[in-house]
């Protein structure tokens, strides 16, 4: 692991600088503050011995140029690290798609709908990092730290170690070492005025809390408009009105409201067959203002 991201200096640090690092980070989680940080204070002052001396420092130095062109140690430095205070690479949070179920109505006039759904959230437990004070970061037993096994003529993923070419002993009994918790999440979501089936609303940041500070993914909402009254064909909306056989025949008017609440007087033709009658304008608006037809079918019975 890298001794110098223990210490939080560089690999370029005077005696020095390392000295004064290493009293800092003792004095922070000695043991006698706190029995817990007994396995981290190990590690800090092993960091120490080795960066002090000069020869051990080249041979470590030769050794870790060796772990880093498979990435194990970069891995393992990274997650010691950042319990240790400093940031590993933010890692944004994915996006959770979900499926909302509206009217003809409110897709219209717009509207608000409260839904619930789960998220992962930073585990309040570890802090997101995925390990405690009691926690231990080894290397791979079964890849030796390359994070991939030979299987055949090919190179697989270690399912020891799910291809990260580490194991962590005794993470967070919380996260179980990942870093992140489901919560049940309540949210009031915006739907526009205009929308279309099959069109997304997109809530930004509504979706997963990313890692070590990344940014969060977004909620995705499937809009699926229901039947009802009305139904849309495009940006028609369609109506079926039965009306008695004679009343059809007779010819004469009818009274129907259109989605906005307005009354309407119609003609009606004498026919036998069912009626179609098309009013323009008065169908579905979409969000940049473009408008659809009435389409009434009459049905005799």
């Amino acid at each position: 692991m890298d001794f110098y991201r223990i210490l939080g200096v560089g690999r370029d640090a005077t005696p020095e600088e390392i000295k004064r690092a290493f009293r800092k980070k003792a004095k922070q989680f000695h043991p006698d503050l706190n029995p817990e940080y007994q396995e981290i204070f190990k590690q800090i002052t092993h960091a120490y011995d080795t960066l002090i001396d000069p020869e051990k420092r080249k041979k470590y130095d030769e050794t870790l140029k060796n772990f880093e062109k498979k990435d194990f140690s970069r891995i393992i430095g990274d997650i010691l690290a950042d319990f240790l205070g400093f940031h590993t690479k933010p890692v944004s949070g994915e996006n959770i798609t979900a499926k909302i179920n509206i009217s003809v109505e409110e897709g219209y006039f717009g509207t608000v709908k409260t839904l619930k759904y789960k998220r992962k959230i930073k585990c309040e437990n570890c802090a997101g990092r995925g390990i405690t004070s009691l926690s231990r970061i080894t290397e791979c037993p079964k890849c030796k730290g390359s994070g991939r096994v030979k299987k055949a003529f090919i190179q697989i993923p270690c399912f020891e170690c799910f291809g990260r070419g580490f194991v962590i002993k005794n993470p967070c009994p919380v996260c179980k070492g990942s870093g992140r918790t489901l919560k049940l999440e309540k949210k009031s979501v915006k739907i526009p005025a205009g929308v279309l089936n099959g069109q997304n609303v997109v809530v930004e940041s509504g979706g997963n809390e990313g890692i070590n500070g990344g940014k969060s993914g977004d909620l995705i909402l499937k809009i699926k408009i229901k039947d009802g009254k009305f139904r849309i064909k495009k940006l028609d909306l369609t109506a079926e009105i039965k009306i008695k056989k004679e009343n059809l025949t007779e010819g004469g008017f009818i009274s129907i409201t259109d989605i906005e609440g307005n009354r309407l007087r119609l003609p009606v033709e004498p026919s036998e067959k069912p009626v179609k009658i098309r009013i323009k304008n008065r169908g579905y608006r979409d969000i940049t203002g473009n408008r659809g037809d009435l389409v009434i079918k009459l049905i005799p019975v």
